[in-house]
């Protein structure tokens, strides 16, 4: 399991510390966080009943939301180095926000249909005419019409 460091917070790294041979008021502590690119160190402060704190500040000047690394803890005791713990980081924030755009919507105008009924369209028969005389079907005289409707009252 990975420390987690985030960058909308502060960090406090906490643990409790014995020290054999020598007091603690003669001893220093500093976490080192490393990765690939970059060396981060933070000096800590040991309290008389052997707790340690080291603050960190929020992360997001200086290390991404993808970050990973090593961290560990050095203490100095009486001009002695030891590192008595280490894990892996990863950084993250503390509150995120997502968006999820819907689907953009777009003015519905209304729309008009119009449907006309129409009627069939009537044929209109012609008349039989009984005439003697052929009509002729490019002009019409007036005594052809009389033959053909009769006389109008």
């Amino acid at each position: 399991m990975s420390y987690k460091l985030y960058t909308d917070k502060p960090n406090k790294f906490s643990c409790n510390i014995e020290v054999d041979g020598t007091s603690l008021a003669n001893s220093k502590v500093r976490l080192v966080i490393e990765s690939d690119n970059f060396n981060y160190m933070f000096n800590g402060v040991i309290y008389e009943n052997g707790t340690c704190e080291v603050n960190i500040p929020k992360t997001k000047g200086f290390l991404s939301e993808s970050n990973k690394g090593l961290m560990r803890l050095e203490v100095i005791a009486d001009d002695v180095y030891f590192e008595p713990w280490s894990s892996e980081f990863q950084v993250k924030a503390s509150k995120k926000v997502n968006v999820v755009v819907a689907e953009q919507v777009e003015d519905v105008k209304p729309k008009i249909k119009v449907e006309v009924n129409q009627e069939p369209e009537k044929k209109i028969e012609k008349p039989i005419v009984e005439n003697k005389k052929p009509v002729s079907t490019n002009t019409l005289t007036k005594k052809d019409l009389i033959s053909l409707f009769g006389k109008s009252k």
